[in-house]
């Protein structure tokens, strides 16, 4: 996991370097104003609502479902460490942006978005979230390893689109959305990490 942590602090730390650079401004537009040139009704409203998935609105229902699950089987740590892993994000998100105050894409938006654009919200709140709670379904609930690539590949693709929604309802650039993904999983490695040495702890003292 800490070579995964490096890469992806590394990534982040590169993409809040060189977003400011026109070459990679340039590229950031040219990605933009490509999403804004295949837009249609209908997929503005498959991508607003694949958007929403990586919203509060969404996020924290699924997170009370799967609360349920988990302290049905008694993990209580577990629980704690979900919902403190979905405020925890959206605090830190929204400290870099404050801290990058990078204005938002300037162009023909789906919809008009709030607060700053560096790094995305959504992007990062769903890396670290549903990555999360793959984590936890993968450790309690799945059985073969079919079920855990099935539930990994999900959610990959999942947080892959929401983060594509966010270039193409013209609300992000190319820069915001990756380095969300990179920050997002580094706070999932740094709050995985420490409720496994918490679980470790509790698992040996039951052993007395």
């Amino acid at each position: 996991m800490i070579k995964w942590f490096i890469v992806s602090l590394f990534i982040f730390l590169l993409c809040a370097i060189i977003y400011p650079y026109e070459v990679i401004g340039s590229l950031d537009n040219n990605v933009t104003l490509f999403f804004e040139k295949v837009r249609s009704p209908l997929l503005n409203d498959v991508f607003l609502f694949i958007s929403d998935i990586g919203s509060i609105k969404y996020m924290l229902p699924i997170c009370f479902v799967i609360a349920v699950i988990l302290l049905i089987r008694r993990k209580v740590i577990d629980v704690v460490f979900l919902f403190v892993m979905l405020y925890s994000v959206r605090q830190l998100n929204y400290q870099l942006k404050e801290q990058f105050l990078r204005e938002r894409p300037s162009f023909n938006a789906v919809y008009e978005a709030a607060h700053y654009s560096f790094p995305s919200g959504h992007s990062m709140n769903s890396m670290a979230v549903y990555s999360f709670i793959c984590y936890l379904l993968i450790r309690y609930l799945s059985n073969t390893n079919k079920q855990n690539k099935t539930l990994l590949i999900s959610t990959i693709t999942l947080i892959f689109l929401i983060g594509l929604s966010r270039i193409y309802l013209g609300v992000h650039y190319l820069t915001d959305v990756v380095a969300g993904f990179s920050a997002g999983f580094v706070w999932f490695i740094v709050l995985t990490t420490i409720l496994a040495k918490i679980n470790q702890l509790f698992d040996k003292k039951r052993l007395f």
